[in-house]
């Protein structure tokens, strides 16, 4: 009997995890709420439920479902995980770290966990055990995009340039030609024009924009670099594709100083 009423909680469960992936929150909060009504047990079922109510902003519902779970399981390490990702959010960076550290304990090669523990250093701006932890991760699961986004972010916070180009080339040799994500070329960009490489960075962010579906931040940062390279009638050519954009009633747009260049590519982040 008891196999047969998890059975049917699971089959819920995945329900409901169909009805995620269509946006339906409703539709899988009723779902989970049969399942665990069917088997209060289920682990699985119960850990879903909590992200559900954590989407939709019932945080403490979320962390209390979630510690029921723990209470079942204990030894999980997926709960243990999704315990300090909710805690993180939160910024209960304590309790977050011991949900991260039984995680490590009970199951070492889980990259997830060694993610989360490494986000907390980060956090706690500590980049090299940051680091450390991340390239756990990365041993578990290798050219796993999350594990060298949040390497590229801990090399980020400690000013090594150099090594954030690689690791954000290496992330971009994982997807084919034309589908790199312009935040990702974004972010490549960066890593060029910190390094001084304004040409290339300019080149980047041109790239970003063609694949982007708000081109103007991008236009504007490229524009930026091709006048810290020296081409500034490219840098003039670029921002006047954005300024008829800004003004509708202006109409000639007048040479605009690098400063001023650089003011708008600022803008043009922050609007998006």
């Amino acid at each position: 009997m008891a196999t047969r009423l998890l059975e049917q909680s699971r089959l819920l469960s995945q329900q409901a995890h169909y009805a995620l992936q269509r946006g339906d929150l409703q539709e899988a909060d009723r779902l989970l709420v049969q399942a665990l009504r069917t088997c209060p047990n289920d682990v699985e079922a119960r850990a879903r439920y909590a992200r559900v109510l954590w989407q939709c902003g019932k945080r403490e519902e979320a962390l209390q479902q979630l510690q029921m779970a723990l209470s079942t399981a204990p030894q999980n390490p997926d709960l243990h995980v999704q315990m300090a990702e909710f805690l993180v959010e939160l910024g209960r960076l304590n309790q977050a770290e011991r949900h991260a550290q039984s995680a490590i304990a009970v199951a070492p090669k889980s990259s997830t966990a060694w993610l989360i523990q490494g986000r907390i250093a980060l956090m706690r701006n500590r980049p090299d055990e940051a680091l450390a932890a991340f390239y756990r991760a990365l041993g578990v699961r290798p050219d796993d995009r999350d594990a060298l986004h949040w390497i590229a972010q801990a090399y980020r916070a400690k000013g090594d340039w150099e090594q954030v180009l690689a690791v954000q080339q290496r992330i971009l040799q994982g997807y084919s030609p034309g589908d790199e994500p312009p935040e990702q070329l974004a972010a490549l960009g960066e890593a060029y024009r910190m390094l001084g490489r304004y040409a290339d960075a300019a080149a980047t962010y041109l790239q970003a924009a063609q694949r982007a579906g708000e081109s103007n931040p991008y236009l504007a940062l490229a524009a930026e670099c091709y006048a810290q390279a020296g081409n500034e009638a490219e840098a003039q050519r670029l921002m006047a594709q954005i300024q008829p954009q800004q003004s509708p009633r202006a109409v000639a747009p007048q040479p605009l100083s690098q400063g001023e260049m650089t003011r708008m590519a600022g803008q043009e982040m922050l609007r998006r």
